[in-house]
């Protein structure tokens, strides 16, 4: 016996329109830039946490408010005991450094911007005097180096020869390793996800809102 099939019908297929392609095409370019947008939005880092109070400078990228640790994030400045030079003609840098912040700082009121902690458990922040960036104002001066940011400011001082740069010295970084410290690690911890997944939502329902 050999075996049988109905043919199925199949309604015609008709082209699709201009109009209906130019449609499509916007809808799709529509999508793809919610896609960029939405990428844009979660990878721009928010801040978690305000600190503002008097400060106390413990060293070139780290002060105290109210008993909590913040480290200026995005800089790296000298330790509190680094010399920087050579053994004929040497600087105590790293108490250079924490002087220039001192003087930044003026016993005025500091404002930070937090961003989540390091592995210290010390808050990371862009702190404020005034209307002034201290994180970046350490780097203009030379008494401190990019560490993931300000790096257009960095090649500035560094062209003017100003602070560290009039010299030879080792990064932060390595002279910690050298004197057997664990090197410092200032990458904000990421929100939970039920954090993310609220502000996504959020988000979407802000710019669907914008939209229509």
């Amino acid at each position: 016996m050999t075996g049988s099939y109905r043919r199925r019908w199949r309604r015609p297929s008709t082209p699709r329109s201009f109009g209906r392609k130019v449609l499509d095409f916007a809808l799709m370019a529509i999508f793809f830039a919610l896609v960029a947008l939405l990428a844009a939005k979660l990878n721009r880092q928010e801040p978690v946490e305000a600190l503002a109070g008097r400060a106390y400078v413990i060293d070139g990228d780290t002060i105290s408010i109210s008993g909590s640790h913040i480290r200026l994030k995005g800089i790296d400045a000298p330790e509190l005991t680094q010399s920087c030079g050579t053994e004929s003609v040497a600087s105590a840098c790293g108490k250079v450094s924490r002087q220039e912040l001192v003087r930044l700082v003026g016993g005025r009121e500091v404002r930070c911007e937090g961003y989540g902690q390091d592995k210290y458990n010390r808050s990371l922040a862009t702190c404020y005097v005034g209307e002034t960036n201290l994180n970046r104002a350490m780097i203009e001066a030379g008494q401190a180096i990019s560490y993931g940011e300000y790096q257009d400011d960095e090649a500035q001082a560094r062209k003017e020869r100003k602070g560290l740069w009039v010299t030879t010295f080792e990064t932060p970084q390595d002279w910690r390793k050298e004197h057997e410290e664990m090197p410092e690690q200032i990458q904000p911890q990421p929100n939970r996800p039920a954090d993310l997944l609220d502000q996504l939502f959020d988000w979407i329902n802000r710019l669907l809102g914008g939209l229509w």
